[in-house]
């Protein structure tokens, strides 16, 4: 092992002692305190953004309804035909 990896480990070794003589409760305010920490970061979309794609995936997801709604009238029909057909 290098002079670097021994000061690695060492210093693992003490941020786990230090963490588990404090009753482990200061582990989850770290989490907390970390995930505070990333949300801050994130960038939220504007209002604008959010709508136009609110109304975006609303007009696709009619546009492709449509479509389901029609295949399946068209094959209900053609199945129909079908059954008549043989039956």
């Amino acid at each position: 092992m290098s002079d670097e990896d021994n000061k690695n480990v060492k210093n693992e070794e003490v941020e786990s002692s230090s963490s588990s003589s404090r009753g482990g409760g200061n582990r989850i305010g770290g989490i907390v305190r970390t995930y505070r920490s990333e949300f801050r970061k994130i960038v939220w979309p504007s209002r604008q953004t959010t709508m136009k794609h609110t109304i975006t995936v609303i007009f696709v997801s009619l546009i492709f309804g449509a479509y389901i709604a029609l295949a399946d009238g068209a094959l209900g029909i053609v199945f129909r035909q079908f059954v008549n057909l043989v039956g």
